[in-house]
């Protein structure tokens, strides 16, 4: 029997245990039990009380006293008596059943039970000859029958997304993951405590907004109905309508928020995120920069018991961390000068300022399309960022770099600001305020300008705001922290999806409703559809047909993507593949170079003759249909092949603009900056890799899926 027989034979089971528990009359799920301990409460008791044995308990009948409740998570019986394990939220205990206790009736219906049920007990605790601490039971309840099996091996999972998927099996089966999210429960009642103590009131700012604003980010932009209106989901933590806040007499304020931005996700990025954002009155960001050292020392010490932490960096490798304040203050542009010798102040232009980079031999990605302000901050996590390891504070960035923040006194090249760096990571982002209404405006307007010109991450004119400003601001000093980064380094996770509860992810239906009504599984896939001809055969073939190795390598960076996709959807691996590494047979046969047409329909004829099956060669055919004549993409495996032949070309193009020129410096993100410039490798046709959503896959997930596929054969294909 294979594993799904025997878990559709279980739930099957399971199914008709309720409907003879309701035959019976007995409610398999009862609202509520009256419990007198926790599991874990329970057992501190018996550390500290006087316990009666086993034999007297089952001779003479169990007291009854304690009262525990929760999921049975494992059930095993010795004859006349059966122990299992009982798990709450605060943990586990031992329970025993006897059948002299319960009765042979009671003792029998056991059999109704099974792991992963929510039972309640009345008992009494005793202690084993081994030494654990039992509750010896009198009597007890179903409270909730499970209707499916609790995975045997859930710490085994290799299948990442199943654990964000259902999270709640996690929960229930690893109680690291438990912890990890009871700590993240903490850290934030904790930050709220510390600042109760410091004197902020925490407030609620909108999460729709009419304009976007807070950060340069892009907003996701949704439809007031009611109001017939667009308006945009917040990108930060409530920023602007904090200060109008202060504006009109508040004078220390916090929000611990939900933000939104429309923009790449990876480890460490998420489009839905939690932030804490504070702003005061009458500080700058000196007095920010001594908040945040208290701030730490207070939530360390009352979590860990130390300052002293292990923190991993971007490489995922762990290092000792000491956050005992005071931190060192580095200024932003004698870090660059001094790791560099560029002083990044005297070079305002953009290209001159590249032309300097470039005289360092310094190698900053996509630099031709950058900005003052964002090579500025290429060049620092080039070449300073790595080099941050211990807690410190990053301060006086130029302004260009940030269009809320208040001009220094003394230079107004640079703001009054500070990042929080540690271990490479950063932290908190931080300034003095512009409370100027005239310099806000200006600031405003180039922001705008820059948005007018195509950058979607700029911010946009905020009429509301400068009215509020107007009318006059104190002195303000403002913080943001990103909650779901902090309690990834506290916990040593590598991805912030393990810190947040329910990451969001694609739907299980997603797939088929993305893909246009007409788009099939390929049939009978793990089974019964066989590929006609073996890999062998295959590579026979095409070494029979290809000439040049440059177009051998094509075919088998398509057949490694294909056989990654096939192994993403659940398809046969093998006949994907050489689906992949037989789709341009035909295209250094005298003659198809010239003539487009001919493409596809050669290779459907030398494939006929080696029996291959007719659904290979209808794939490989239509992905050159445009020119053929022959049917029209349909099928899952169709679209699947014409994106991945295609994306070869895009991918092998982005390594070769490294000075290494090797796929192991490429991402995910690069080859999708690529995609979007199309004059970039502009034989790959941008439509036919975005075919990949007929399939169900996003660009970001199937570029991930290519990338890593032709990582996998990096030295044999010489990238």
């Amino acid at each position: 029997m294979d594993q799904n027989s025997s878990l559709s034979s279980e739930i099957q089971e399971r199914f008709r245990k309720l409907k003879e528990l309701k035959e019976a009359k007995i409610n398999p799920y009862l609202d509520s039990f009256q419990r007198t301990h926790k599991c874990e409460e329970a057992l501190e008791l018996a550390k500290n009380s006087k316990l009666r044995d086993s034999m007297e308990i089952d001779q003479n009948g169990a007291n009854g006293d304690i009262k525990v409740c929760g999921r049975l998570k494992s059930f095993r019986g010795h004859g006349k008596l059966t122990f299992g394990q009982l798990q709450d939220f605060s943990g586990m205990i031992q329970i025993c059943f006897s059948e002299n206790a319960l009765g042979k009736d009671k003792y029998k219906f056991l059999k109704k039970l099974d792991i992963g049920d929510f039972i309640g007990i009345d008992g009494e605790l005793f202690q084993t000859h081994k030494g654990e601490f039992t509750v010896f039971i009198k009597d007890y309840f179903i409270l909730s029958k499970s209707l499916r099996p609790l995975p045997e091996k859930w710490h085994g999972l290799k299948d990442q997304e199943a654990l964000y998927r259902q999270r709640y099996l996690d929960l229930a089966m690893n109680r690291n993951t438990m912890e990890r999210f009871i700590f993240r429960s903490d850290l934030v009642k904790t930050l709220r405590e510390f600042y109760w103590q410091e004197g902020f009131m925490e407030i609620e700012t909108p999460v729709l907004e009419n304009i976007s604003s807070g950060a340069t980010a892009k907003p996701f932009i949704t439809h007031h109905n009611a109001l017939d209106i667009d308006v945009y989901l917040r990108i930060a933590a409530g920023e602007l309508w904090q200060k109008m806040a202060i504006g009109g007499g508040m004078e220390k304020t916090f929000e611990v928020a939900r933000c939104f931005r429309n923009e790449g996700i990876d480890p460490s990025h998420l489009q839905e995120f939690t932030m804490i954002e504070h702003y005061a009155a009458y500080w700058n960001f000196e007095e920010n920069m001594r908040f945040t050292e208290r701030m730490f020392e207070y939530f360390l010490k009352k979590l860990f018991g130390s300052t002293k932490l292990n923190i991993k960096d971007r490489e995922g490798k762990e290092v000792e961390v000491d956050f005992k304040a005071p931190w060192p203050r580095k200024e932003f542009v004698k870090l660059i000068e001094e790791n560099c010798g560029i002083d990044v102040l005297k070079t305002t232009d953009p290209k001159k300022l590249l032309d300097e980079i470039k005289k360092k031999n310094i190698q900053i990605e996509d630099s031709e399309n950058l900005g003052y302000g964002g090579l500025i901050d290429a060049l620092y996590k080039k070449v300073v960022r790595p080099k941050l390891i211990q807690p410190c504070f990053v301060i006086k960035h130029p302004a260009d770099m940030k269009p809320l923040a208040r001009k220094n006194d003394e230079n107004e090249m640079i703001c009054d600001t500070f990042q929080l760096l540690v271990n490479t990571w950063e932290i908190i982002n931080a300034y003095s305020e512009i409370v100027d209404p005239v310099d806000q405006r200006k600031r405003f307007e180039v922001q705008a300008l820059a948005k007018a010109g195509g950058d979607e991450e700029a911010m946009m004119m905020n009429e509301e705001y400068l009215l509020a400003m107007e009318h006059g601001f104190p002195p303000i000093s403002g913080w943001g922290m990103g909650i779901d980064r902090l309690v990834a380094l506290l916990t040593e996770q590598d991805n912030l999806k393990d810190v947040v509860l329910f990451p969001l992810l694609r739907p299980l239906e997603n797939a088929k409703k993305n893909m246009v009504t007409n788009v099939k599984k390929t049939s009978n896939a793990k089974s019964v559809f066989d590929a006609g001809i073996t890999i062998e055969q295959a590579k026979d073939l095409l070494n029979k047909y290809a000439k040049t190795d440059v177009f051998k390598l094509h075919c088998r960076e398509t057949e490694v993507i294909m056989r990654a996709l096939a192994k993403h959807f659940g398809e046969n691996e093998e006949v994907w593949g050489i689906a992949g590494l037989l789709h341009d047979l035909d295209w250094e046969i005298e003659g198809v170079k010239e003539d487009p047409s001919k493409h596809g329909i050669l290779s459907a004829e030398i494939l006929k003759e080696n029996n291959v099956n007719e659904e290979i060669i209808k794939a490989i055919q239509a992905h050159n249909c445009e020119y053929n004549g022959t049917e029209s993409r349909k099928s899952r495996l169709d679209f699947a092949l014409s994106a991945a032949e295609t994306i070869t070309g895009l991918i092998y193009a982005t390594a070769l603009i490294y000075p290494n020129k090797k796929l192991a410096s490429v991402n995910t993100e690069s080859v999708l900056k690529r995609m979007k410039k199309k004059d970039f490798a502009r034989n790959c046709d941008r439509n036919r890799i975005q075919e990949c959503e007929k399939i169900g896959l996003s660009l970001e997930e199937f570029s991930e899926i290519s990338l890593q596929a032709m990582k996998e054969i990096a030295s044999e294909i010489g990238l």
